[in-house]
């Protein structure tokens, strides 16, 4: 059962991303984030497996931490799925904080109890002012010094 704090915290997010389709992955009651949702998001699914088919694309997928989920399930849902995910934690397994900061994932901050991790894929890999043409390797000493 989600609390009113982290349905709050779900809505902001959705809201702040201006969120048009939106999948949860949970086998919890979720009719109370289902609620506060409604007229923020035009289409709403929850699905109790992260097994889901690949041929729907969501902006934000939210995983709850009752869903058992594996490195390999969740870089397809972030590959293929969703652009933005939450990922909701219990503080105590350290074991799944080690993998979802391999895959890109940032410890965004801590509600009820729960440890939120985000991915965005729009600001996931910022723009470098240093990481183009003009700037990469001095272009202008190829073929003058040996390396």
């Amino acid at each position: 059962m989600m609390t009113q704090g982290s349905v709050k915290f779900l809505v902001d997010v959705a809201q702040s991303e201006t969120t048009k389709s939106a999948l949860v992955l949970t086998s919890q009651d979720m009719s109370l984030l289902g609620a506060s949702l409604e007229g923020v998001v035009n289409h709403l699914s929850i699905l109790p497996d992260p097994d889901i088919s690949h041929d729907e694309v969501y902006d934000l997928c939210i995983i709850c931490d009752d869903i058992d989920i594996n490195k390999m399930q969740l870089g397809l849902i972030k590959n293929t799925v969703a652009q933005k995910i939450l990922v909701i934690k219990n503080p105590k397994e350290t074991q799944d904080h080690k993998s979802l900061l391999e895959l890109g994932f940032v410890l965004d901050s801590e509600i009820s109890n729960k440890n939120i991790y985000s991915y965005n894929l729009k600001t996931y890999n910022t723009k470098r002012g240093w990481n183009n043409s003009e700037g990469w390797a001095n272009p202008e000493n190829f073929e003058k010094f040996r390396w």
